[in-house]
């Protein structure tokens, strides 16, 4: 018969009595496997040195945070996906309202249950993470420029994409320290920057074979002559002049250069269906039932959180035709 799987858990507690208890308890769990963190930096440490497969962490901690653990391991693509459970002693209205901001999934109050319910509830979620057949792959993208306006604005259009992990860059000095410590899927560079140029940048990566060859995205606001021609000269396979594009269709661009599939899906909801109504007003109000004459109504629907619980948005423009 095959082996049961083995779980690494990390549990991160300041207060050393509660990090006792929970480490205690958990490691009775047969597939458990437990270590411990005093803090968010020591936790942070130490998934840098091992893979976990759930980190379980307090709040409040010096040095660093539960919140600010969590939201450094959003900026590495191999972390992203390990199911991260915050436990608060009260639940704080204020806690909970970050962890749901922060789109963390996972809030546990322990005031509420007893250890073998939070040793329950943790194997349960490792377990479905485990066994979950559905998996999408983000792609790491970093975002190179030193003008901190334009910089912002693309962060934020590539952070509003569920499908990317986004990392940015004041220069081309800066950019390939980072790419020398991380693998990234695509590099989005303006071109003129102090200390290293977008060309320079993309020649000393594509001059290093120790390093992930990613397609470079080189972006000028002007487009001048002489930029495209030693892009061209370069092989560099996609230029792109911001004052001819907008951040929505570059956003687009990039996606079709990482073959990024949107996880969008048409539902057709049949006016003939006894629901249709009820759902139509539950979303939109009464005054979009009657809005259309055709058969159906189309609704966009868009996975915006690939685990459980899932997450999706819904669209209907109802003047649309």
């Amino acid at each position: 018969m095959p082996n049961n799987p083995i779980y690494n858990i990390l549990l991160i507690e300041d207060d050393e009595l509660i990090r006792s208890i929970y480490s205690e308890r958990l490691a009775k769990e047969s597939d458990f496997r437990v270590d411990t963190a005093v803090d968010g930096l020591d936790g942070l440490n130490k998934i840098k040195e091992k893979d976990y497969d759930l980190i379980f962490t307090g709040i409040q901690m010096p040095n660093m945070t539960g919140f600010e653990l969590f939201q450094k391991m959003q900026g590495n693509a191999k972390w992203i996906e390990i199911p991260f459970v915050i436990f608060s002693h009260l639940g704080r209205a204020e806690d909970v309202q970050k962890a749901h901001d922060l789109r963390i999934q996972h809030f546990i109050v322990r005031g509420n249950h007893t250890p073998n319910d939070i040793a329950q509830k943790l194997h349960d979620i490792v377990v479905e993470k485990q066994h979950s057949s559905i998996a999408f792959k983000k792609s790491h993208i970093l975002i190179v420029e030193d003008d901190p306006a334009i910089r912002s604005v693309y962060i934020e259009c590539f952070q509003a994409e569920s499908n990317f992990i986004v990392d940015n860059a004041v220069d081309g000095l800066d950019a390939m320290n980072k790419i020398r410590q991380q693998d990234y899927d695509l590099i989005f560079t303006g071109i003129q920057m102090p200390n290293m140029t977008g060309f320079d940048l993309f020649q000393a990566v594509r001059g290093d074979a120790s390093l992930k060859q990613p397609p470079f995205v080189l972006f000028s606001h002007l487009g001048r002559s002489e930029d495209m021609a030693r892009a061209e000269d370069l092989k560099v396979n996609h230029f792109i002049v911001r004052g001819q594009t907008s951040p929505h269709d570059i956003v687009s661009k990039i996606k079709d250069i990482l073959n990024v599939k949107d996880r969008t899906y048409n539902l057709l909801l049949s006016k003939d269906s006894p629901d249709y109504a009820e759902f139509i007003e539950a979303f939109w109000g009464a005054d979009c039932v009657d809005q259309r004459d055709s058969a159906t109504m189309p609704i966009l629907v868009t996975l915006q959180q690939p685990q459980q619980p899932y997450v999706f948005s819904i669209e209907l423009d109802c003047n649309k035709e």
